[in-house]
């Protein structure tokens, strides 16, 4: 795709730009893998450490540091440029990927995984904010959907890879593998990425503090809340203090010099609604995926390969759509028609899951799945488009980071009350399997292990407890939709991109609507 300097003062001749997605790709793959290859190889992890009750830090730890972290790349990167945030970015999460593979036990490695986080959580904002500096507005979106691409790309070889390097050798070596492919990006980054132009101002720190405190204890109630059913006073204190953190999060924000998520971006109904549809697909998707993967081994009795692979239908559709609709997007200018799209097909796909059961067959819960695919596909990389034609170009990265931002914390509120309805429809039916749900790790092995009619027991009331997070995700995703269908067409596709760019470009102040 040839990219005239006169329609972007920023772009870079092909061979370079070609170089300069291949390290930011490379870059997104890095994070994108990580988070796959160590689910798999948690419950080995666990049993070299030990504490196996700790072993829900590993997840929590770089989910806490990344999600606080994504903002704050984004006005870093606004502020000092993304060249070198993108490459401090890389160099801390080679730096917790180093400290993984030697940790000794299990805090330690929760730490190291914290670091990592640190890292982690800037990789993709910055990336693509750097892909809007470089590409043309009306180009991005083909892009953009290149980076959905590779997160599909993570999801399938993510598992695989884990489990090889499980089966094969030491679970250390799934941190180790990061750092050659690390030292890449950063010699790509450094030789083919622009030089970085900073602008007047300054990060707030205590606004970072707020944010990282308000996501830390928010993280920490939900993970307390699923060992104890959110049932003590103690684990609500900790849901009250994130509360109270966010909201001095947000006052601060209204007198800082230099706030990182200004609120005047909200008043841009395109940033706005954008912002509504990523944390309330969040919700919805995250609440309902968390628990395929053990509806489909526990309820319908099938190995975790035949899972894995019945999974990689719904990859193969956000692959797809993710690809597809981005460059429909960049030859037609209209962003607005595939984020309803989408989201109509995440709402349809969640509907479908809501109906699954043990006697469902393995093409339709496929179907199911690609449903669901295709929709995230079709909604992934728009956002990001709208979100960074609604804004000042000097906000460009904070709105980037904004996309990741709500659709993380939405993932974690999805999360979180997806296993309190489970537990709570577990709880009912506790009497009739003679176990507690809160004490129970929900692992396939265990429940294979239980006496037959406690097991049968259990599989039945985990399939009513299953559909009914299925069920609670669904007005959500229909929210989703609602917010989608307010997403204005920005005015850059009933007009000549070239004069959109240019007048970009000579008054950094002015408002992209």
């Amino acid at each position: 795709m040839n990219l005239p300097d006169a329609e972007n003062p920023s772009a870079l001749p092909g061979p370079q730009l070609h170089r300069a997605l291949i390290a930011l790709m490379l870059g997104v793959l890095l994070a994108a893998l990580d988070g796959t290859i160590v689910a798999v190889a948690l419950p080995t992890i666990s049993g070299d450490l030990g504490h196996v009750e700790d072993t829900h830090w590993v997840i929590t730890a770089y989910l806490m540091t990344a999600t606080a972290a994504t903002l704050l790349y984004g006005r870093a990167s606004d502020i000092y440029g993304r060249k070198p945030m993108f490459i401090g970015a890389v160099g801390t999460f080679l730096l917790g990927s180093a400290l993984c593979a030697a940790a000794n036990g299990m805090g330690t490695l929760a730490a190291a995984r914290a670091v990592q986080g640190l890292g982690g959580g800037g990789l993709l904002s910055i990336a693509l904010a750097v892909i809007a500096d470089l590409v043309p507005a009306r180009s991005r979106a083909a892009y953009q959907g290149l980076f959905g691409a590779v997160f599909g790309l993570a999801g399938l070889l993510g598992p695989l890879i884990g489990g090889l390097v499980v089966d094969h050798a030491s679970w250390r070596w799934l941190f180790v593998v990061n750092l050659p492919l690390g030292l890449i990006v950063l010699g790509l980054a450094v030789t083919t990425l622009p030089p970085s132009t900073r602008r007047p101002g300054h990060l707030d720190p205590l606004s970072g503090l707020l944010l990282a405190g308000a996501v830390g204890f928010f993280l920490c109630w939900t993970s307390r809340g699923q060992e104890t059913s959110y049932g003590r006073t103690g684990t609500w204190a900790l849901l009250v203090v994130a509360v109270l953190l966010a909201i001095a999060f947000v006052i601060t924000q209204r007198t800082a010099t230099a706030p990182v998520l200004p609120l005047r971006l909200f008043a841009s109904r395109g940033f706005s609604a954008v912002c509504v549809v990523a944390f309330c697909g969040g919700v919805s998707l995250f609440a309902a995926i968390l628990f395929v993967p053990l509806f489909l081994q526990l309820v319908q009795d099938r190995s975790a390969t035949v899972a894995g692979e019945m999974l990689c239908a719904m990859t193969a559709g956000l692959l797809v759509s993710s690809v597809g609709v981005g460059r429909m997007v960049s030859r037609t200018g209209r962003h607005r028609t595939p984020p309803v799209v989408g989201t109509t097909l995440i709402a349809l796909g969640i509907a479908g899951l809501s109906r699954v059961h043990d006697g469902t067959s393995a093409g339709l819960t496929m179907l199911v799945l690609v449903v669901l695919g295709l929709g995230l596909g079709m909604v992934s990389p728009i956002l990001v488009t709208v979100a960074q034609s609604s804004v000042p170009p000097g906000d460009l990265g904070v709105a980037t980071a904004s996309v990741s931002f709500f659709r993380n914390l939405g993932g974690t509120v999805g999360s979180a009350v997806g296993v309190a309805v489970l537990t709570h429809v577990l709880g009912d039916r506790a009497g009739s399997t003679d176990l507690d749900p809160t004490r129970l790790r929900l692992l396939p092995d265990q429940v294979a292990a239980l006496p037959p009619a406690t097991r049968l027991a259990f599989l039945d009331a985990f399939a009513d407890a299953a559909r009914t997070v299925f069920t609670f995700a669904l007005p959500v995703a229909v929210v989703a939709i609602v917010a989608a269908a307010l997403i204005p067409q920005p005015p850059r596709a009933r007009r000549q991109p070239d004069s959109a760019d240019v007048a970009s470009a000579a008054d950094p102040d002015a408002v992209r609507s």
